[in-house]
C-alpha cells in the first residue's frame, strides 16, 4: 500500500500532498512559491487565503497556506472546482493513496473533512467524504489518517475539497 500524504498547517495552514509512486504521483503543495497558492480556488466562507512563512516551536520556518473562516461551512479546492481537477492533476488510485498526512497548527478545535469525487461517482456527497478531529494547538501536530469512508481506497480520485473546520473563527 502506498502513501498518500496531505500536510497541512493551519492560523498557519500549510498544506502539502505528497505520495510515494514509481509511476505519477498525486498531487503536492509546499506553499513555497507564490503559484501554490493559485492552485486553491473556489474558497467559501474564507477570508483571501494568503501564503506566509512562520516559524514553529523549534525555530524551523515553514511555508504554509494562511486561510481563516468566516462561517460554519468554510471549503477550498485544490486546482479544481465543483467538477473535479482542473487541469494540472491527474486523477490518482485511492488504494494506491490512501492515507493523508496532517500537518496543523491552528486556533480552535474543530472537526476537518475532506470531500472527494471519483471516476464512478463524480458528484460530491456526504457518502464520499472523511471526518478527522483538528485540535486547537501552539505548535504544528503531524496527524495521520487513513481514508476509509465511502470506498475512497477501491476508487480513482478524480476531485476533493478541504473544509477546514465548521465554525466560524477557525485560523490555519
Amino acid at each position: 500500500m502506498r502513501f498518500f500524504v496531505f500536510l497541512l498547517s493551519l492560523s498557519l495552514l500549510f498544506i502539502s500532498i505528497k505520495g510515494y509512486c514509481q509511476d505519477e504521483l498525486p498531487p503536492e503543495w509546499l506553499f513555497d512559491e507564490d503559484e501554490d497558492i493559485q492552485m486553491w480556488q473556489g474558497a467559501n466562507q474564507l477570508e483571501v487565503p494568503e501564503l506566509d512563512d512562520v516559524k514553529d516551536q523549534k525555530g524551523e520556518t515553514r511555508s504554509i497556506l494562511r486561510l481563516v473562516s468566516t462561517g460554519g461551512d468554510p471549503y477550498i479546492f485544490p486546482d479544481g472546482n465543483w467538477q473535479g481537477f482542473i487541469p494540472d492533476i491527474i486523477p490518482f488510485d485511492g488504494g494506491e493513496y490512501d492515507t493523508i498526512y496532517v500537518g496543523v497548527r491552528t486556533n480552535v478545535s474543530s472537526t476537518w473533512q475532506v470531500y472527494y469525487i471519483t471516476e464512478e461517482d463524480g458528484v460530491y456527497a456526504e457518502a464520499q467524504r472523511q471526518n478527522f478531529q483538528v485540535n486547537a494547538s501552539d505548535d504544528f501536530q503531524e496527524l495521520e489518517f487513513v481514508m476509509e469512508r465511502g470506498g475512497w481506497q477501491e476508487r480513482t480520485i478524480t476531485g476533493f475539497r478541504l473544509d477546514p473546520g465548521n465554525v466560524a473563527g477557525v485560523e490555519s
